[in-house]
């Protein structure tokens, strides 16, 4: 699963739990829901070095040169 994917998974998880919380005063939702948005934050960050990465690499065939870690990333994406 890559991380758009988890973002969209973690966000649906939220969203479910968030919601037993305040309508069911279910406790353990809470920590629940705090645990997918904490999911979503780290997802958030891996997520903008894709497509940071995705980017530079889209420049470099344009002539332009990638950094080390944009290449870095690229090549853990495939």
């Amino acid at each position: 699963m890559n991380h758009h994917e988890k973002l969209i998974a973690a966000f649906e998880t939220y969203k479910e739990e968030n919601a037993k919380f305040h309508e069911k005063g279910i406790k353990a939702s809470a920590a629940r829901a705090r645990k997918a948005l904490q999911e979503i934050a780290g997802s958030c960050k891996e997520r903008r070095k894709e497509i940071t990465a995705e980017k530079e690499v889209l420049e470099g065939k344009k002539g332009e040169g990638m950094s080390q870690d944009a290449a870095r990333h690229a090549h853990l994406r495939k």
